[in-house]
């Protein structure tokens, strides 16, 4: 017997730098059955899409994209300056995520009861023919399976099978090996669609207490006593720290102001009050990406040319980086760039708290 699952969006699409979440999106569009006729809301022109832009040719990379933005907001991985899965950070800026975590269940839960979906789990220390035979039952019905194998910090989506052959999906359709089973770290398996099952509070009380988090406020004062001590010694870790942290924000803030912007995305079976969502909407857009100087996504640009960092170097330090920050003058312009990102952060929270307020 063979099924494939039809409607598959390879991962990632453009800026979608956490695995898991791209993983994720990918299955959820197959998972609530989008096509290419599945109407897709278009933030940058406030309507349905009409096909006016090369974007319009790849609806479900849309529609992929709009799902992840939402993800990523309700993980509030969109929040921290570090991704959890990254051990060289300790402690991470975010709430609830402890130096070698990995996706743990309440992780899991969280995201499922936000999207609405059921889930099954299994590890390596399942029976093989345990797991395929729950990923077989769940293909049959339409939902594919996330996947981690040998690469521990990489997900892959399981989406057909032909007897016992597994064909899984990233960056391109492919057979998995047959000894899939022998390197399995990690099986999450899609079961069904559920009901969304987090209230907005939750949600709100979820990006504030990222916001707020200690370690996230007191990244502020580290990066200002750091670029007081730069040395020729230390020149090139200190580019590079600063670069790292840069990294998260410039692009994750962007996904969690698109994810409001969306008329008909996740978000909106959330946060339901259109007075509130509205005010939402605009705290975010006008903090995290609004075309100027002042807001989070732009400065983050403003941060990469400060260390001579950019599309021609990979966005990764160079010599020249160091050299830069060796400049006073480089230092206070960080400075006062990366204060106006962690202001820009207390506007966002503030605002999230009088919303929580207002409900």
């Amino acid at each position: 017997m063979k099924k494939i699952l039809e409607n598959q969006v390879p991962f990632p699409v453009g800026a979608e730098s956490d695995n898991f979440t791209a993983a994720l999106a990918s299955a959820l569009v197959i998972a609530r059955g989008y096509t290419e006729e599945t109407p897709y809301w278009c933030t940058q022109n406030r309507r349905y899409c009409v096909h006016c832009r090369p974007c319009g040719d790849h609806p479900l990379e849309n529609h992929q994209g709009s799902i992840y933005h939402c993800l990523l907001t309700a993980s509030t991985l969109a929040f921290g300056f570090d991704y959890p899965w990254d051990d060289s950070v300790d402690p991470h800026t975010l709430p609830g995520f402890s130096k070698g975590w990995r996706w743990d269940d309440e992780f899991v839960d969280a995201q499922a009861r936000f999207a609405g979906f059921s889930w099954l789990r299994f590890d390596g220390t399942s029976a093989r023919e345990e797991v395929l035979s729950a990923m077989k039952s769940s293909l049959d019905n339409g939902f594919p399976t996330l996947l981690r194998l040998e690469n521990e910090m990489e997900w892959i989506l399981a989406v057909g099978y032909d007897e016992d052959t597994i064909y899984g999906l990233d960056s391109q359709f492919h057979a998995l090996s047959d000894q899939w089973h022998s390197v399995l770290r990690d099986a999450i398996v899609i079961t069904g669609n559920t009901a969304p099952d987090m209230s907005c509070r939750e949600f709100l009380e979820r990006i504030a207490a990222a916001l707020s988090y200690e370690e996230n406020t007191a990244l502020e004062s580290v990066i200002m006593d750091t670029l007081d001590h730069v040395t020729a010694e230390n020149a090139m870790d200190i580019a590079g720290m600063m670069n790292s942290i840069n990294g998260v924000p410039i692009e994750a803030r962007w996904h969690a102001a698109e994810g409001f912007a969306g008329a008909d995305s996740l978000l909106c079976n959330i946060c339901t009050d259109k007075e509130i969502h509205n005010r939402l909407k605009d705290v975010f857009y006008e903090r995290y990406i609004k075309d100027g100087n002042e807001e989070t996504h732009g400065i983050g640009w403003q941060i990469w040319g400060a260390l001579g960092v950019g599309p021609g170097t990979g966005y990764d330090i160079t010599p020249r980086s160091a050299e830069l920050i060796m400049q006073q003058e480089t230092q206070e312009t960080l400075k006062r760039l990366f204060a106006k990102v962690f202001e820009n952060d207390r506007a966002v929270c503030a605002e999230v708290q009088a919303c929580l307020k207002q409900l």
